[in-house]
């Protein structure tokens, strides 16, 4: 089998740069971002090599391009963060302009509350390994899905070989 670290890298950007900023939103619509940089990845790795892949292996390729996709990501919104963008605070002020009025009033303090409090090192590793685990979730369910999806070469193989290729 080829190699497929030059699609999983792509998958992985295209992951990173939808789950950065304001970008990112579209993560709340079902990891939408993640899901396809998992697709980019295993379409880019079976349209370039002409072959057919088992769903495990689309899977594997998945779950890479999805945690490649949280490391761009992190790296690209602590830079912007450091810039003055903060895309956290924005959607909570979103969310306070469009349904604040219908909020019960300890709500909006918690809201308040948190874009006020300094986030610690602490919070910044629990939500890097929650998006570990959404991301790699996704990702898998992503890759096997387009392994499906994209057959190229005749009938998805059976042997476990091609699994450890990656």
């Amino acid at each position: 089998m080829p190699d497929s670290k030059q699609s999983i890298i792509l998958g992985g950007l295209v992951s990173g740069l939808l789950s950065t900023s304001y970008l990112g939103f579209i993560n709340w619509v079902c990891c939408m971002g993640v899901i396809a940089g998992a697709i980019v990845a295993v379409w880019h790795y079976t349209d370039t090599n002409e072959l057919t892949i088992p769903t495990g292996q689309g899977a594997k390729m998945g779950v890479f391009a999805a945690l490649i996709g949280l490391l761009v990501a992190t790296v690209l919104n602590f830079i912007l963060m450091k810039a003055g963008i903060n895309h956290e605070t924005a959607f909570s002020e979103f969310i306070i302009n469009k349904f604040g009025d219908q909020m019960p009033p300890e709500q909006l303090e918690a809201i308040e509350e948190a874009m006020t409090k300094e986030k610690t090192i602490l919070d910044y590793v629990k939500a890097i390994g929650m998006g570990a685990v959404a991301f790699s979730a996704f990702g898998a369910m992503a890759g096997a899905i387009a392994a499906k999806m994209f057959k190229k070469g005749g009938d998805e193989p059976t042997s476990n070989d091609s699994i450890n290729d990656l």
